[in-house]
C-alpha cells in the first residue's frame, strides 16, 4: 500500500462522518431497534371515514323527506368526514333530530335514528384521533363495543317508551318520569363496564 493511501484512510477515519457521527475508527454496521411493537390487525383510518360518511347519509336517508333535506345530510356527511371535530359532530346529531322533529315518520325512524346518531358519534370521535393516514387496531374497536351496545340498550328502551307514550301522556312529565326511570338500567349496565 502506497503511503499515500494509508495516509488518506487515516484521516478518513478521523474525520467526522457525512451523518454527523464523531466516532473514530471503522463503521459499524447499524444497530437494530432495541423495541418492537407488535398489533394485530389494523384498519385504515380512510375506512373509519368512509363508515362515518355512510352513516351520516344513511341517518338522513331515515329522517329526510325532500331531496333538499337529503342533500344537506350529505353535506353533514362530507363535513364530518373531512374534519370530524365534537363540534361538528354535535351539530351534526341535533339536525338530524331537528329533521325528525319537523316531519315525523314512522315508528322505526326514531328507533333507527338513536342507532345512527350514537354510532356517528363514537365512530366520528374515534376517526378524530386518528390521522388520515392512520391505522385503528380492530381490538379497539372491538373494546369499545361493549359500552356502545349499553348505551343503545338504555336508547332503544328510551325510543319504546316515546313510542308508547306518543300523545297517550295524560302529562307530558309522564313521558320524561317514564324515562327516568330507565336511569337504574343505565347505572347496572355502565357499573357492569367498569368492573
Amino acid at each position: 500500500m502506497s503511503a499515500l493511501r494509508r495516509l488518506l484512510e487515516r484521516m478518513h477515519a478521523v474525520l467526522p462522518r457525512p451523518d454527523g457521527a464523531l466516532t473514530v475508527g471503522p463503521r459499524r454496521a447499524p444497530r437494530r431497534p432495541r423495541t418492537a411493537l407488535r398489533t394485530g390487525p389494523t384498519a385504515p383510518a380512510l375506512v373509519l371515514r368512509a363508515v362515518l360518511l355512510t352513516l351520516v347519509v344513511g341517518a338522513g336517508a331515515v329522517v329526510a323527506t325532500s331531496p333538499a333535506q337529503l342533500a344537506v345530510a350529505v353535506v353533514l356527511g362530507v363535513v364530518v368526514t373531512v374534519r370530524p371535530h365534537a363540534a361538528f359532530l354535535a351539530i351534526t346529531a341535533a339536525l338530524l333530530v331537528g329533521m325528525l322533529a319537523l316531519s315525523p315518520g314512522p315508528w322505526w325512524s326514531l328507533a333507527l335514528l338513536a342507532l345512527l346518531t350514537h354510532a356517528v358519534l363514537r365512530v366520528g370521535a374515534l376517526a378524530d384521533a386518528v390521522a388520515w393516514r392512520g391505522r385503528v387496531e380492530v381490538a379497539v374497536l372491538r373494546d369499545a363495543l361493549p359500552g356502545f351496545l349499553a348505551v343503545q340498550a338504555v336508547a332503544q328502551a328510551a325510543v319504546v317508551v316515546a313510542v308508547l307514550l306518543d300523545g297517550a301522556a295524560p302529562v307530558p312529565w309522564l313521558a320524561v318520569l317514564a324515562v327516568g326511570a330507565l336511569a337504574p338500567l343505565l347505572w347496572l349496565l355502565v357499573g357492569d363496564l367498569r368492573s
